[in-house]
């Protein structure tokens, strides 16, 4: 499914929202649209800095948003990439289902 900007820029205000962090430095409110590298390297800063800091806290936000605990897994066993990378991936196609889903039965 292809995403246009304001499907991207809704699905960084769930990430806020569902994270229930202060996410203020990712200075949301002053961008109308974002592109999907964009969000990717803005929930990636806070996936890094949850998995430095309190890993505990990622793994409940993961379990909150409903990402995949099998499919995490096995993206992470299959792969040799950044695991910061690979969950952020996951998270921001999560929060773009659900955008796409609100959309549709809206």
């Amino acid at each position: 499914m292809t995403y246009d900007n304001k499907d991207i820029t809704s699905g960084l205000a769930l990430f806020e929202k569902d994270f229930g962090l202060d996410v203020s430095y990712l200075d949301l409110a002053n961008q109308p649209d974002f592109s999907y590298d964009q969000a990717y390297l803005k929930i990636m800063r806070v996936v890094e800095d949850l998995m430095e800091r309190d890993f505990n806290a990622l793994i409940n936000v993961l379990y909150r948003i409903d990402v995949s605990e099998q499919k995490l897994k096995a993206a992470l066993a299959i792969t040799n990439d950044n695991p910061a990378a690979i969950i952020t991936k996951m998270i921001l196609e999560r929060e773009l289902q659900k955008v796409g889903t609100r959309k549709k039965y809206s």
